[in-house]
């Protein structure tokens, strides 16, 4: 058997991609990027917002977006939950600017009462769904 091992992304209401075909995983944690091959070590790791690359035994490289959440890699198998996740396919680009836009917005003119944490999380969400976007696209 190929060098490879297995990725299951789970989200509340899916499962947005099973394969048993992957070489390479990587992820942006809150301890910084993470590049996971078959074969890694056992791992928990929490997750920021941010695009989560995948590589299959092809050499396609493959992208989606995850919104925080948990990796674990346990038995040559990665397995990753998130509130929200989506591939790169499945984002509407023009959606997602539109939406960056609003939240830039919001900082650069706060309004009395506005939670900026909040703001702020909205924003790198939004640039982290372009990013996911835009690596896809490159990577075409």
């Amino acid at each position: 058997m190929a060098n490879v091992m297995q990725l299951d992304v789970l989200s509340p209401d899916a499962y947005v991609i099973t394969a048993d075909n992957i070489t390479y995983v990587g992820a942006k944690t809150t301890n910084g990027g993470y590049g996971i091959k078959p074969r890694h070590a056992t791992m928990v790791a929490e997750l920021v917002p941010a695009p989560l690359k995948y590589s299959d035994d092809q050499g396609a490289d493959h992208y989606l977006f995850v919104d925080g959440g948990f990796l674990e890699m346990k038995e040559n198998k990665v397995t990753v939950m998130s509130v929200a996740a989506e591939t790169a396919e499945s984002i509407d680009a023009e959606k997602a600017q539109t939406d960056l836009e609003r939240a830039q917005a919001k900082i650069d003119n706060p309004k009395e009462g506005m939670d900026m944490a909040e703001a702020v999380k909205d924003l790198k969400r939004a640039q982290a769904r372009l990013k996911t976007v835009q690596l896809a696209g490159a990577h075409a």
